[in-house]
């Protein structure tokens, strides 16, 4: 483990057992405190106990056996290392779907960005994240680096015990991620399994399909991007558990917020009047980014990421703590990172960026 670092690398290989062990042992510690917080998390926002939380999460399993067992065998290995029930692990990676049971959490949660190498200075593919959370969250944030036996090598940030968030590969292919609410919500493949199975996967074609094949359980974006010797590009995927919706970069550039974009008369999208905010980060960075098309570097995508407008509260895409909240109801970006991917390199702020420096990580060794 390398503290020198906003937040702990942790390094693992082998198969999907033998790499969720190693995670699972070195960060036992941090997920037991992961534990706590989500308990608190789910009946705060959900109202859910941990014994019900459990039984719930036990009706995805099914759903993810069959999708990717790799994940299956990934969370048995984290739950023997961290001398944890396989229960536990398990809920933590259903935590969007117990966090959002019944639509009416808290979803203040990411913007993310994209820059294609048409709109870039270098040329190169940049993709850049505010991750917005409860702050309690960031204290079992770890940089998860994975070299796999079978497939690509990984770096990711993830909370302790969760296999899948966002991150890039040593294939070129990238994945960010938003949080979204929509009707329709059914026992599926969740989130956090579905953006694992993307990060191991070795073209923008597959990537996609990661997701749309996927039986899903709940809605999310998925902006993916890659870069490999043929070129670089970008997509954009908003999805409801039996829709989506692709999105192409504009002149070179993708933003999008926690609300869905395009309008589908197949979906009805219930997070606007739970955080009406997602409308003004998602129109202010698109305005910021595309006022230096052409010029975007990793400053710039920098900038965007610090920007303020709506007084650093929930609409604002740096997201502060607003002290007149109650500390359930509280959001911080808890992360903010720019991700270099023709370089393979990650600028990675930990907490709030306009009050943290960022640290460039070179993750070549695994590349």
């Amino acid at each position: 483990m390398i503290n020198q670092v906003p937040f702990p690398i942790i390094s693992v290989e082998g198969d999907a057992y033998e790499r969720g062990y190693q995670y699972g042992s070195q960060c036992d510690k941090l997920i037991e405190e992961a534990l706590g917080i989500y308990r608190r998390i789910f009946k705060a926002e959900s109202n859910l106990d941990w014994e019900p939380a459990l039984e719930l999460a036990r009706k995805f399993t099914s759903f993810i056996e069959e999708y990717d067992p790799s994940s299956m065998e990934e969370m048995r290995g984290i739950a023997e290392g961290a001398k944890q029930s396989f229960d536990n692990i398990l809920a933590l990676n259903v935590r969007t779907e117990l966090m959002l049971l019944g639509g009416t959490g808290g979803v203040e949660e990411c913007t993310t960005l994209a820059a294609t190498p048409e709109a870039t200075l270098s040329g190169h593919m940049l993709m850049a994240q505010n991750w917005d959370m409860k702050p309690a969250a960031a204290k079992v944030t770890v940089m998860l680096k994975e070299k796999q036996k079978n497939g690509p090598n990984i770096i990711q940030i993830v909370e302790a015990g969760i296999v899948g968030k966002m991150g890039f590969n040593s294939a070129g292919v990238c994945v960010l991620a938003n949080i979204m609410v929509s009707d329709g919500w059914h026992l599926g493949v969740p989130m956090q399994i579905i953006l694992r199975k993307i990060m191991s996967q070795e073209s923008l074609v597959d990537a996609m399909g990661a997701v749309l094949m996927a039986k899903r359980g709940s809605s999310g974006n998925y902006l993916i991007g890659y870069t490999g010797g043929e070129g670089s590009e970008a997509v954009d995927i908003e999805t409801a558990p039996d829709y989506y919706n692709i999105i192409w970069p504009n002149s070179g550039i993708i933003a999008h917020a926690n609300h869905f974009s395009v309008t589908n008369s197949n979906i009805k999208d219930l997070l606007p009047p739970l955080d009406p905010g997602s409308l003004n980060r998602e129109r202010r960075a698109t305005k910021l980014l595309t006022k230096e098309c052409g010029h975007i570097d990793m400053d710039v995508m920098k900038k965007v990421l610090r920007d303020h407008f709506d007084k650093k509260g929930p609409g604002s895409i740096c997201c502060h703590i607003d002290p007149h909240l109650d500390e359930a109801l509280q959001w911080l970006t808890n992360a903010s990172f720019v991700i270099d991917l023709n370089k393979k390199t990650m600028d990675v702020a930990k907490g709030p960026p306009c009050e943290n420096e960022y640290v460039t990580l070179n993750f070549e060794d695994i590349m």
